[in-house]
């Protein structure tokens, strides 16, 4: 993505610049984000299928929908709060019912996800551009799919 958009800045931009439809690039991000949402909602419905997870089939239709909607469309902002709120919600959710289940540290994830939206807030504070931010946020949900990923291969159920 980086190289189809040489202007772009972690600091000074948000991630969804480089879908903006100022953008003759913006395909590249577009299309990548919504390729990858289809391809974490198998993984997701799974989850959901196993009792590991409620929100993240809806947060990864809402990440396709931050891809059909370049940033200027009203329903671009909404798609993508609701991408994160849904999904560290949904970790905080699942690592309490994992700590409650005898995972034994099922509640970090619970607390990672908690502090992550909350390192989120703080970082837009901080940074002109949300990259960073989305990137704090996408960091974490990347670790808990992988974790997740891990359970589900070992066949974990709750």
């Amino acid at each position: 993505m980086i190289h189809q958009n040489p202007w772009f800045s972690f600091t000074d931009n948000a991630l969804s610049d480089m879908g903006s439809l100022k953008n003759p690039a913006r395909w590249w991000f577009n299309g990548f984000l919504m390729v990858y949402a289809l391809i974490t909602l198998v993984p997701s419905i799974a989850a959901f299928r196993n009792g590991l997870s409620y929100l993240m089939p809806a947060a990864a239709i809402f990440l396709f929908l931050v891809g059909v909607f370049p940033e200027e469309k009203a329903l671009h902002a909404p798609s993508a709060v609701l991408f994160y709120l849904l999904a560290l919600t949904d970790i905080a959710i699942i690592g309490i019912k994992l700590w409650r289940s005898g995972v034994k540290f099922g509640y970090l994830w619970s607390a990672l996800a908690v502090l992550t939206f909350f390192a989120m807030l703080y970082l837009t504070r901080v940074f002109k551009g949300l990259a960073i931010p989305e990137l704090v946020g996408a960091a974490t949900i990347l670790a808990w799919f992988a974790y997740i990923g891990l359970l589900l291969l070992k066949g974990f159920k709750l």
